[in-house]
């Protein structure tokens, strides 16, 4: 009389990447807890990235999967920056005796590389939707 009925049970890529935030934020906590900053940075360099292919999920889907690069772009640059950084700074905290610029490596590599790259992140993301955002307004 009643049919049984197996049910699937498959997981969104939404929650998958809920799951995955929350590894990652717990590796970071822990990198916390034990004093290791490299635990504390890379996973969260890895949330940020995850956080803008969130909030560009919804013109991902709507014009084209292409446009999903720019957040993985972005944890890519900053993971290689960062790791740079980190191979520099190994030996000593200002990277050696040479000057870049007038710049110790590691200043040098986060004033030249690091923090303008917030800026040209901001620029990729506005060429990237430009025509999605005046198509909207239209």
């Amino acid at each position: 009389m009643f049919k049984m009925v197996k049910e699937e049970r498959t997981m969104h890529v939404s929650d998958k990447m809920i799951y995955l935030f929350l590894v990652l934020i717990t590796v970071s906590f822990v990198g916390m807890l034990i004093d290791a900053w490299r635990l504390i940075l890379y996973p969260y360099l890895i949330v940020v990235g995850l956080m803008i292919l969130f909030g560009l999920w919804k013109p991902i889907k709507r014009y084209a999967s292409k446009k999903s690069v720019l957040a993985y772009l972005v944890s890519l640059i900053y993971l290689i920056m960062f790791i740079s950084l980190d191979i520099i700074t190994r030996d000593s905290l200002s990277g050696g005796e040479n000057l870049i610029f007038g710049l110790t490596p590691s200043m040098a590599l986060y004033m030249t590389a690091i923090f303008p790259a917030g800026s040209i992140v901001c620029l990729l993301y506005a060429l990237t939707f430009q025509d999605d955002l005046t198509t909207q307004r239209d």
